[in-house]
């Protein structure tokens, strides 16, 4: 199931997070994110693509590999 707009999703730990992408595809922020962390769905495959979301993290949003994005599934 593909995380929708507003849905809470899980972050592993050892994976980077991007902030500013030029048009020419350069990366010009990151972060890597040295713990487990939840964010918040901004926009789900980023550019119609399957490679990133634009995830709300840390009070900043930012772009996250669609494979290291998880949703988070209620229990019930």
């Amino acid at each position: 199931m593909s995380p929708k707009k507003g849905d809470l999703v899980y972050l592993p730990s050892d994976i980077m997070i991007f902030g500013v992408i030029s048009e020419g595809g350069e990366i010009h922020d990151w972060l890597s994110l040295d713990e487990p962390t939840y964010g918040v769905m901004v926009i789900p495959n980023y550019d119609d693509e399957n490679i990133y979301h634009k995830v709300h993290v840390r009070g900043s949003e930012w772009y996250v590999r669609t494979i290291d994005t998880m949703e988070v599934m209620s229990g019930a």
